[in-house]
């Protein structure tokens, strides 16, 4: 499985290049924040939300720790989609002092 550390993705995010970042902790858990820019599409509601993925677009995957997002990542590989886990998930970025949005 493709995965990125929070660093790697903050460079993405700076370097200005159209970044799709999708949140799949649940909307209480999001509640509290989250990357900037983050689409939030709680775990449950992925199959339902489907259509919002162009097979032509690269989607970083993100929870609290990672393992929600791993999941997530093997079920979109297996509908054809390019995700990459987010290693450490949120815990990983507010560790490293990175922005959050607050909702």
């Amino acid at each position: 499985m493709e995965s990125i550390t929070v660093d790697q993705l903050k460079e993405k995010i700076l370097d200005s290049n159209p970044v799709n970042i999708v949140d799949v902790r649940t909307d209480e858990e999001t509640a509290m924040g989250t990357i900037p820019g983050a689409k939030t599409i709680p775990m449950d509601q992925i199959e339902d939300n489907l259509n919002y993925f162009d097979k032509d677009q690269t989607y970083y995957i993100v929870c609290k720790v990672g393992g929600r997002s791993a999941k997530v990542v093997q079920y979109l590989q297996s509908q054809g989609i390019h995700a990459v886990n987010v290693e450490g998930g949120m815990d990983a970025w507010g560790d490293e002092g990175l922005e959050i949005d607050s909702i």
